[in-house]
């Protein structure tokens, strides 16, 4: 019975309420580097070259678990399901967002800089973002230029 209306409800959502929205469009310039330790160095999602200004959007749709600055940066955290977590990070912050709102897939976080963060965790633990949100991964475009989105 569960399943069924499940299954009900699935069918029913327009197709791109399943489908991730990039965040950005640009190169990838540091891929994600799985740290030998919890602890240890590695880069925990990817870095993706974007123009200042550039809009920073939501990948899929979530509750805002924190907006604010790590280490001199600005993250927005998104809980997209139980124990799934989307950090969309050095960026400027859309002013009216606050920790505890409801936001859909494509909703503005904020504007990039030079370069924007995107990791996701699950459990806790960090796992390969593009792959995960099942962006594909990255792919070539024009001159062979890496681009997510």
């Amino acid at each position: 019975m569960v399943v069924s209306v499940l299954s009900a409800l699935i069918l029913s959502m327009p197709p791109t309420a399943l489908r991730p929205v990039p965040p950005v469009s640009g190169p990838i310039i540091q891929h994600f580097v799985v740290p030998p330790c919890l602890r240890c160095a590695g880069h925990r999602g990817i870095t993706i070259a974007t123009r200042p200004g550039q809009q920073v959007v939501t990948a899929l749709p979530g509750k805002i678990s924190f907006v604010g600055e790590v280490a001199g940066l600005t993250y927005v955290v998104q809980v997209v399901r139980p124990g799934v977590k989307v950090t969309y990070g050095w960026l400027t912050p859309l002013g009216r967002l606050a920790e505890g709102d409801e936001i859909v897939a494509g909703a503005l976080v904020g504007w990039a800089g030079e370069r924007t963060y995107l990791g996701v965790r699950v459990g806790g633990q960090y796992v390969e973002p593009l792959r995960y949100l099942g962006l594909g991964g990255s792919r070539l475009r024009g001159g062979g230029g890496v681009v997510v989105g």
